[in-house]
């Protein structure tokens, strides 16, 4: 039976094993993933404004640009941004896709003109991403991390890059390239530094974006079951600026430490099926 997940990768139940640590290609079939999104596709989602996602612009080198939305621009980069949100066909495959690997999935359609054509320059993502090609082809040359494990906060734009590593992504061979052709699905694990550029054909990929439910996000989870703790939810002394920061970031420690070991596994448990469970349906609250 074909899912959501065998659709973009040949070894499904290996991938929900385990996240592949480098940057993979998958061989798929063309015709499906057309089924999700063609030029045609994305000239009826500008047009339609039931279907139209929030977030849609024109791009080129990095820059949005004040060029009108259109889908057959000769230089910049048609970006649609949100469509598992608006657009039925993505809607329903992001929802199969989150259900199988329990973390949220976004979709997006990037349209690049032919002609080595360049959206977007060096940055990385801060969650897995598949690049599946739909139309044409894109050259993809990746560098890997600058920055191990990068949370959303640690968005490449606030974090940027050493003047090695931009000397490096100009001169050096890349740890990873590829040309991508229709059919054909590109796994980027987060961090991983990337950039893509078209060919003589034009390009078009959706990206699905896993966003990842880390370690982080549970920890904080485990936190938000301390409100419970009346020891915690005590107020701070007067004179707070004149306190031993020292003295009471120790205290704090400790009293954090001693509500942690009194939870029970299985109230922490629960809380995390349902935040988790909350996640892929897109309702967690924030």
């Amino acid at each position: 039976m074909q899912t959501a997940l065998s659709r973009l990768v040949t070894n499904p139940d290996a991938f929900r094993d385990a996240w592949p640590s480098v940057p993979t290609v998958f061989d798929r079939d063309a015709v499906d993933l057309q089924r999700l999104a063609t030029r045609e596709a994305a000239r009826e989602i500008l047009a339609d404004p039931d279907i139209r996602p929030g977030g849609f612009g024109m791009v080129r080198d990095g820059v949005l640009t004040a060029e009108r939305p259109s889908a057959d621009h000769p230089t910049d980069t048609l970006v649609l941004n949100g469509l598992h949100r608006s657009y039925p066909p993505i809607m329903e495959f992001c929802k199969e896709l989150s259900s199988m690997l329990g973390h949220p999935v976004t979709g997006n359609f990037y349209l690049t003109p032919a002609g080595r054509a360049q959206g977007f320059g060096w940055h990385w993502d801060c969650h897995h991403v598949f690049i599946a090609q739909a139309e044409g082809a894109k050259d993809w040359r990746l560098f890997a991390p600058t920055f191990a494990n990068p949370l959303e906060h640690h968005n490449w734009s606030k974090v940027g890059f050493s003047p090695e590593d931009k000397i490096r992504f100009a001169s050096d061979a890349p740890d990873f390239s590829v040309t991508l052709r229709a059919g054909q699905v590109l796994f980027i694990p987060r961090g991983w530094v990337h950039s893509g550029q078209s060919t003589e054909e034009h390009s078009l990929h959706i990206t699905f974006g896993v966003q990842l439910l880390t370690k982080h996000w549970a920890l904080r989870k485990l936190w938000e079951l301390s409100e419970d703790s009346e020891a915690l939810r005590d107020a701070l002394p007067p004179n707070l600026g004149g306190q031993d920061f020292t003295k009471l970031a120790g205290e704090l420690v400790e009293l954090f430490r001693d509500s942690l070991a009194e939870l029970l596994a299985d109230t922490v448990a629960l809380r995390l099926r349902s935040a988790q469970r909350l996640s892929v349906l897109g309702q967690e609250p924030k």
